[in-house]
């Protein structure tokens, strides 16, 4: 294939003659770009091949050119990028009871992010942070944007997790806690605490693991806690709360509604045991926080969606046993004591 100026030669010679003008214009082309071996040839070429079609004045000048300008190289191909020397980073503690059967191992093949965020990608392990693990997915159903410019992957095998906490003044400040890839594993090889559900997808355990550094190891988050705290560490944000106690059961289903259009991050934690709520036979669990994903009013009935974070385990039979539901407004009221509601 010819190049640029092969295809000005051609244009030269159509008459059988090559001009002054046109010998001027072939060297400004030249000498608009890097001067390579085959353009010098061409010029060359169009010289001693056709020195019959030249003026002398279009001879003297391009064998001029030809014998001051220099070839240039071309630039060296880069070198391919070193890889990033693995960095191990100090895990935290884990729960007391797992401490001589865990081990730290980083998920081969994983990456962060499989197919973005979703709700569903939380699956909470053996440990009791179902306040934790909600609030992720929480914060991915509302926001997930949120939960991806939160996690940062470093290159090096490590990553940097942002949170929010508020300062002394009362403002919401970032504190960065960086992790290694190593995520806890049971002397089965399965994923000890939180995961996703798909194997490969690290977001879930690397969150996890960063807030347990960050609060002081797995056991200090492992044995109960917040969802709205929770909530604020991820987005910066304050949240609300809304007691079933003292909330009628329809202006409950309109702050649920109002915060699923507003895109809200919300939780539902269900009552205690000692509480006097039975939850025999309802599929829900005392002690344990559900995400809450909307409200919707199907043929005058209001129900409630939720998702319980084992990813499985809901009343009903759809089937599915993916621990997503949905469930009557007055059983909702009765069964949780009440919704955290993002800002």
């Amino acid at each position: 294939m010819p190049t640029k100026i092969g295809d000005s030669i051609a244009r030269a010679l159509r008459d059988n003659r090559v001009s002054i003008t046109e010998v001027k214009s072939l060297i400004t082309q030249a000498k608009s770009q890097p001067l390579t071996a085959e353009t010098k040839a061409e010029l060359q070429t169009l010289l001693t091949q056709h020195a019959d079609k030249f003026g002398v004045t279009a001879t003297r000048d391009l064998r001029t050119f030809l014998g001051s300008a220099n070839i240039t190289q071309p630039p060296a191909p880069p070198a391919p990028p070193v890889p990033a020397t693995p960095r191990a980073i100090a895990d935290p503690s884990v729960l007391t009871k797992h401490t001589t059967d865990t081990t730290w191992k980083p998920v081969q093949g994983g990456t962060l992010f499989v197919d973005g965020v979703n709700f569903d990608d939380v699956v909470q392990g053996s440990i009791a942070n179902c306040y934790m693990v909600g609030a992720f997915s929480a914060v991915a159903q509302a926001n997930p944007d949120a939960i991806k410019n939160a996690i940062k992957e470093n290159g090096d095998g490590t990553y940097t997790v942002r949170f929010f906490e508020k300062s002394s003044s009362g403002a919401m400040k970032p504190v960065e806690v960086t992790v290694d890839g190593d995520l806890p594993q049971s002397s089965m090889g399965s994923a000890r605490y939180g995961k996703a559900r798909e194997s490969s997808e690290l977001w879930v355990g690397v969150l996890e693991k960063a807030y347990a550094q960050w609060k002081g190891g797995y056991e200090t988050i492992g044995n109960g806690g917040y969802p709205g705290e929770v909530i604020t560490a991820l987005t910066g944000k304050s949240t609300s709360y809304t007691s079933s106690k003292y909330t009628d059961a329809n202006t409950l289903f309109t702050n649920i509604q109002r915060g699923a259009t507003n895109q809200k991050p919300m939780t539902a934690p269900t009552h205690g045991k000692e509480s006097g709520v039975d939850y025999n036979g309802t599929g829900v669990y005392a002690w344990h926080v559900y995400t809450v994903l909307g409200a919707v009013d199907e043929g005058g009935q209001k129900y409630v969606q939720l998702r319980n974070p084992w990813g499985s385990t809901e009343p009903g039979s759809d089937g599915k046993n993916d621990g997503i539901f949905k469930m009557k407004l007055d059983d909702f009221a009765k069964l949780y004591q009440g919704v955290d509601i993002g800002q």
